[in-house]
């Protein structure tokens, strides 16, 4: 990932946080336990189960390669994976953070290519008969869902024989990358709770929260919408035409985890705003439908996305002013992937 990208994100996260804490603090091992028993856990659990049964969608493709119904299962597969993971893809502490995973699962985004150069090289040499396990000793660019998208979206087909001006067939490629997120996916869920204590992992939720909000706004829809024209291929998943059914998912998620954390505290106006600005947020993007790249195509396009950065910006900011008194803490600074 481009660390000047992310450095200008942090930037624009680092102006908001560091706010006082105020108000009596809340019941911190309660809200620990409901955000990893109602949260973190079960969303990972989920995805667990369903990047196994892309796993096994991808094997049952690429072995009855002629098949045409079992590319369009391992496309849903695919679809259904990826919709579990970005609802827990704001999830930067604990499990996630070990061995890289976050950005071995969704390495995006991708402004110089480094995935497509790399896919590039390895389906030009012969392929080791060891890449299922070798594949996680590779770029993490050639490891997650991404790579995934770029072989079995492309206009060639998966298939169990190289192609023409090709080394590699793509068929073991993908069955490697497809298991490597399921391997990924299961670690995350059998893994041990993070050893912190409650308060701050009540703090790295809220982290999570603002966080994921500004990942939103600021590389979902201010990147691909750009400053003189769209620029619709750095839409994330655009070749599997998705990119806002990902954003819809998201804030749904943030929602629910806005919910936990304001869950048991007393309620005021602040916290009823956001959660209104919640919905309008909502309301907007499911408006504009399911691929950013058919409303980027439209003369108001651009404007569209850029109106829905405002809105996910000032649910940001209203957040941002209740959270601290209502917790009880003071916001740190976690910053996003960079590789």
């Amino acid at each position: 990932m481009d660390k000047r990208l992310l450095i200008a994100v942090a930037a624009s996260i680092a102006a908001i946080l560091a706010l006082p804490a105020l108000g009596a603090p809340p019941d911190y091992a309660a809200l620990r336990n409901a955000l990893q028993t109602e949260h973190v856990q079960p969303g990972y659990v989920h995805f667990a189960d369903k990047a196994r049964g892309l796993d096994h969608a991808i094997t049952a493709h690429c072995l009855n390669t002629g098949d045409n119904p079992q590319q369009l299962a391992a496309k849903t597969a695919f679809h259904e994976a990826l919709d579990v993971w970005q609802a827990v893809q704001h999830i930067r502490h604990g499990a996630v953070t070990t061995q890289d995973r976050h950005a071995r699962l969704q390495f995006w985004p991708d402004q110089r290519g480094t995935g497509e150069r790399h896919m590039r090289k390895l389906l030009a040499a012969p392929l080791a008969d060891t890449l299922m396990d070798d594949i996680t000793t590779t770029s993490v660019a050639l490891q997650g869902f991404p790579a995934l998208e770029r072989l079995l979206f492309a206009d060639q087909p998966l298939s169990q024989r190289p192609l023409e001006g090709e080394t590699a067939a793509r068929c073991p490629v993908a069955r490697a990358i497809a298991h490597n997120i399921a391997g990924i996916a299961g670690a995350l869920a059998s893994a041990e709770p993070q050893s912190t204590d409650d308060k701050t992992f009540v703090a790295d939720a809220v982290n999570d929260l603002v966080v994921g909000l500004e990942f939103i706004r600021s590389l979902k829809l201010k990147l691909p919408a750009g400053v003189r024209k769209p620029r619709p291929h750095l839409l994330e998943n655009w070749r599997s035409h998705r990119s806002l059914r990902n954003v819809e998912i998201n804030i749904r998620a943030l929602r629910a985890l806005y919910g936990i954390l304001a869950s048991g505290l007393a309620d005021n106006a602040g916290t009823a705003k956001v959660l209104s600005d919640f919905d309008t947020a909502l309301d907007a993007v499911r408006a504009m439908g399911k691929n950013g790249e058919v409303v980027l195509g439209e003369d108001d396009g651009p404007k569209r996305f850029k109106a829905l950065a405002a809105l996910i910006e000032h649910l940001r900011d209203d957040m941002v002013k209740t959270m601290p008194e209502n917790l009880g803490i003071t916001l740190g600074f976690n910053s996003l992937d960079g590789d």
